[in-house]
């Protein structure tokens, strides 16, 4: 999988990268999974990834599926083994969608004040473990 992360400059832009970023060695030959998001989504973060592919991508308008692609002969998807060298590729627009951009959803962040008090209280409040960490807290 490749996740690319960019900031939407112009209409087009996140398929455009998707596109790109098929075609390069890398992708071209090992990635299946191809997903863009935006600048504020960590794409080392799979759950950040995850997050965005379910609040900003519209399966219908937003995977395009490449077919008969290059492919690896390690891909264990593809049988026979003579099929090895011919693969597929899901692109996946999980960014805002750019004619929306300036009037898309806001975040949901969570206050740090808030959740460094729910933590102090956490055992208290009858959780177990310790509180999760968040990545999307409002500074």
């Amino acid at each position: 999988m490749t996740v690319v992360s960019l900031e939407q400059r112009y209409a087009g832009h996140a398929p455009q990268a998707l596109a790109l970023a098929a075609q390069v060695p890398g992708g071209a030959y090992y990635a299946k999974w191809i997903i863009a998001v935006d600048d504020d989504v960590d794409p080392s973060n799979i759950n950040q990834v995850l997050w965005a592919m379910s609040t900003r991508c519209n399966p219908v308008e937003d995977i395009d599926i490449l077919r008969q692609t290059w492919s690896t002969w390690l891909d264990p998807t593809q049988n026979p083994p003579e099929e090895r060298p011919y693969g597929s590729k899901a692109l996946i627009n999980a960014c805002m969608e750019h004619r929306y951009i300036k009037q898309f959803s806001r975040r949901t962040k969570l206050r740090r004040s808030v959740y460094e008090s729910l933590a102090a209280r956490w055992t208290e409040l009858g959780f177990t473990g310790t509180p999760p960490k968040l990545w999307s807290l409002e500074e």
